[in-house]
């Protein structure tokens, strides 16, 4: 059994229908230019891959992600001041099958910020935004493999809360960076296709997330992300080991103040990943690292550096 996609009945081969399944969704996400997804492309971070998908699924991830910028200002003493921005962030989750083509989803956040500059030195712990998604099982490996490949295709759609919190300071300054929620009710929709040959194996991902204004009338820019992921499985007893690795895409658009645009908030992230998940019984365990190969805001004023999940999940 496949800790990825396994089934044990065969229902034939319906080859052409899931190439042209297969085809109609590569043209639609690449229309599309990127895509975002809630579920990172590669290891635990793609929910969607984890092992027994016809069983329930609970787990804790935690990510570390640290950035920097350098402040772009008129006033001579602050422009080009550097200030560090670390973010950490453990992460409940649970995925629940309804049916054999519904899952539900569920993710609630608690976030750790800290930001240091010369001038200030600030952070922040609380309960993030929680989210949760339905996917859609579209291309079923039961109806779509032959003797050696599978494919799988899942539609998915969600909602983030406004739980986590969000306001301005005292000085009725509006610091975006430190806050653990964004204030807002936004949707997501999403895509994931998975591809197995024997223990070879390949998915791409793409979505788009939808933002909505805050009581404090600020929208943060929608975003739409893409990437791409090839895994081998190695076997040993009851042990599986996939290690991965893969390139993500990024695109932020503007942010809004009181309908008006935020200078230099679009940006583009490109990271690389490499991950390996370890599967034992009804337990996985997730590791992944993304160093940024290029991060683009505005005029290049925020980089961000790394990035550095683990998580441990176990089904039932």
């Amino acid at each position: 059994m496949h800790p990825i996609i396994s089934y044990k009945k065969d229902y034939g081969n319906m080859t052409k229908f899931c190439f042209v399944m297969l085809l109609f969704f590569m043209v639609g996400w690449s229309s599309k230019s990127l895509g975002q997804s809630c579920c990172c492309t590669g290891a635990g971070s793609n929910y969607s891959i984890l092992p027994n998908l016809n069983k329930n699924v609970v787990g804790l991830r935690w990510t570390y992600s640290y950035l920097y910028s350098e402040k772009i200002s008129l006033n001579p003493e602050l422009n080009g001041m550097r200030t560090n921005i670390n973010f950490n962030t453990a992460e409940f989750f649970g995925r629940f099958n309804l049916n054999r083509l519904l899952q539900l989803s569920a993710f609630v956040p608690v976030n750790f910020v800290s930001e240091q500059s010369r001038i200030s030195n600030q952070k922040t712990t609380g309960l993030g935004d929680i989210s949760m998604m339905m996917q859609f099982l579209v291309l079923d490996p039961l109806k779509c493999h032959g003797s050696k490949s599978k494919h799988q295709l899942r539609l998915g759609v969600g909602f983030k809360l406004p739980s986590g919190k969000h306001k301005k300071e005292d000085n009725n300054l509006y610091s975006t960076s430190v806050q653990p929620g964004t204030g807002s009710t936004d949707f997501f929709f999403n895509a994931i296709y998975t591809y197995r040959y024997n223990d070879f194996g390949m998915n791409v991902s793409g979505s788009y997330r939808a933002n909505t204004v805050n009581s404090y009338r600020f929208r943060f820019g929608d975003k739409l992300e893409g990437g791409a992921n090839a895994f081998y499985i190695l076997k040993s007893g009851s042990w599986s080991f996939m290690p991965a690795v893969g390139i993500k895409y990024l695109h932020s658009f503007h942010n809004y103040n009181r309908g008006e645009a935020v200078y230099l908030s679009p940006s583009e992230v490109l990271s690389t990943n490499f991950s390996c998940d370890i599967f034992y019984k009804p337990l996985a365990l997730s590791l992944s690292v993304q160093p940024v190969a290029y991060n683009y805001a505005g005029v290049g004023d925020v980089t961000r550096k790394l990035m550095l999940e683990a998580g441990l999940f176990y089904n039932f």
